[in-house]
């Protein structure tokens, strides 16, 4: 029992040291980009300043206006913070985008979607801690409704470089969510430009995809 104890709580260290890692890299990341929390926003609250541009390559609509609404605001978002994050490839850079990207949608707490519709974990049609061993997460979530009994009406996806939304994907995220093929599951794709020869490659994709 000792030896179970020992190792749960040596798997915790190990846990929130990757955790810790990953928040470190992220701060120097962002001091690098030169991010900082008192830099000027525009009129619409936005950050301003940072290079490069992102381009909307192709943005397929579901015909439900707040649906359409929502994915125009999380590309806006998706862009804001791909402009002000310096390129990348790889899973920390993935982390990174997604990080940014959900405090903000957080910041904007959004109808249907609010502070808590951001980065959740579903288990078998329900509502389950976030991270739990088995469970599927999310990365947006509209309802109708701002409580977690309201019903579902779309699902959003992130993914950065080459990870895709499958058709398989897609069909997992439904059958935790509890939904059937009714609720569109959204991929809003970021391919960043690389470096090559010491030059900054700074313009960036953003592709919105329904399986």
């Amino acid at each position: 029992m000792q030896s179970q104890d020992r190792d749960l709580a040596l798997n915790y260290a190990i846990a929130e040291l990757r955790l810790s890692i990953a928040f470190i890299t992220l701060h120097f990341l962002e001091v690098k980009a030169g991010f900082r929390e008192d830099q000027p926003r525009g009129s619409d609250g936005r950050w301003s300043g940072g290079a490069g541009t992102v381009i909307v390559t192709r943005k397929d609509k579901t015909g439900d206006p707040k649906i359409d609404r929502n994915t125009d605001t999380i590309i806006d978002v998706v862009r804001e913070i791909v402009e002000i994050t310096n390129p990348g490839r790889g899973a920390l850079y993935g982390v990174i985008i997604h990080t940014k990207v959900a405090a903000r949608l957080r910041e904007l707490n959004l109808p249907g979607i609010g502070r808590h519709g951001i980065e959740q974990s579903f288990s078998a049609g329900d509502l389950v801690r976030y991270g739990l061993d088995g469970s599927v997460r999310t990365d947006v979530i509209l309802r109708d409704g701002r409580t977690a009994a309201a019903p579902i009406r779309a699902i959003w996806d992130l993914k950065t470089g080459n990870a895709r939304l499958t058709p398989a994907r897609a069909r997992e995220l439904r059958e935790a969510a509890g939904v059937d093929d009714s609720v569109p599951v959204i991929e809003v794709h970021v391919s960043r430009g690389i470096t090559v020869k010491n030059l900054s490659l700074s313009s960036a994709m953003i592709e919105v995809v329904i399986p």
